[in-house]
């Protein structure tokens, strides 16, 4: 008799009403397509801070590190609130280094691009986002960047690894060393002497400045992106905009023995009359599918992808920012009506 197996396991956090709609959402559409997974449904961010004090509390971390995977909606920071970003705790806890942005176009988004498909790696650990600032004197404040030899070579070597793992043709590694001349120095060099171990990914480099403008020029210019934290985020949403909405850009964070993947934007953060969240349900569920994808269910993938662009482009039961009047759990009713057969 064969042992039955057990589905995998994968934390899921949540930080609110919205955020629990669309995990609602997204676990409805899963199912439906024919995966089993085993959630563990967990609270950080601002519902975690109500309901212990925490932000992203050291049994969460634990469950994550137990498993191995989680997936999460938005964690929202408050400006000038008195904690650390959550998101930034579950890096720092889990020894998260990496995050890949995917920024790809989908049909039935209206956007000024097509065939968009531009993977973008962001070191996660340091540089400005590290968070040291001290005031020097009254009115004075400064923040430090940190680079370490240590930390460019763990994320530009993943980049590289990347592109061979997915067959990408070329990674282009972003900085400002033309006036960062120590740090962001060598985060260069260490990418061009990288180069030389892998010969059969072509390899250059582009000041942060001119990347930003090249991305919106000429996006098909890129295929796979390498950046420091600071230029990494920003990078990201000029990304989003390219491909038409922000809930169409995912984020895979990668740690020792970790995969973390991520909404990076909640859109349309509306109820609809009835009351109910209408935020689209594509900012959890894109994530959702590089978890399938990951899990070896591409297959599922592609078919939840291809009943997402059905609703998009039917666009009678999508949520507000889609243009239309549906709540989350209507549309993703609808993507689960029109999941072709397996």
């Amino acid at each position: 008799m064969k042992t039955p197996v057990q589905p995998p396991r994968v934390v899921l956090l949540e930080a609110g009403p919205v955020s629990e709609a669309l995990a609602d959402a997204v676990c409805a559409i899963i199912r439906a397509a024919g995966v089993e997974i085993e959630w563990q449904r967990m609270a950080a961010g601002v519902r975690s801070v109500e309901l212990s004090g925490e932000p992203m509390p050291a049994e969460v971390v634990q469950a994550i590190r137990d498993c191995g995977l989680a997936l999460k909606t938005l964690l929202r920071t408050p400006v000038g609130g008195s904690y650390e970003s959550p998101n930034v705790q579950l890096r720092k806890k889990l020894g998260i280094f990496a995050g890949v942005r995917a920024l790809r176009s989908l049909p039935g988004i209206e956007s000024r691009y097509r065939d968009v498909d531009v993977l973008l790696v962001r070191e996660l650990t340091e540089d400005i986002h590290a968070g040291i600032e001290h005031e020097i004197i009254p009115g004075v404040v400064q923040t430090i960047k940190v680079v370490t030899r240590a930390k460019s070579e763990q994320v530009i070597r993943h980049a590289f690894e990347l592109c061979r793992r997915l067959g990408r043709r070329k990674l282009t590694l972003v900085h400002k060393a033309n006036i960062m001349k120590r740090s962001d120095g060598m985060f260069r060099a260490v990418g061009r002497a990288m180069a030389a171990e892998f010969p059969d990914i072509a390899y250059d480099d582009i000041i942060a400045d001119n990347a930003a403008m090249q991305l919106v020029a000429r996006p098909e210019r890129f295929d796979v992106l390498v950046a420091g934290n600071l230029f990494g985020d920003i990078l990201a949403d000029v990304g989003a905009g390219l491909v038409g909405a922000p809930s169409l850009v995912t984020s895979h964070n990668t740690g020792p023995g970790v995969h973390v993947f991520e909404a990076t934007h909640h859109v349309g953060l509306v109820t609809g009359d009835d009351g109910k969240p209408a935020a689209t349900p594509l900012t959890l569920l894109m994530p959702a599918l590089d978890l399938l994808r990951h899990l070896g269910e591409r297959a599922v993938a592609t078919r939840i992808t291809a009943a997402v662009c059905q609703v998009l482009a039917d666009s009678t039961t999508v949520t507000p920012d889609h243009g239309g009047r549906a709540s989350t759990s209507e549309m993703a009713a609808a993507i689960i009506a029109a999941l072709p057969a397996a």
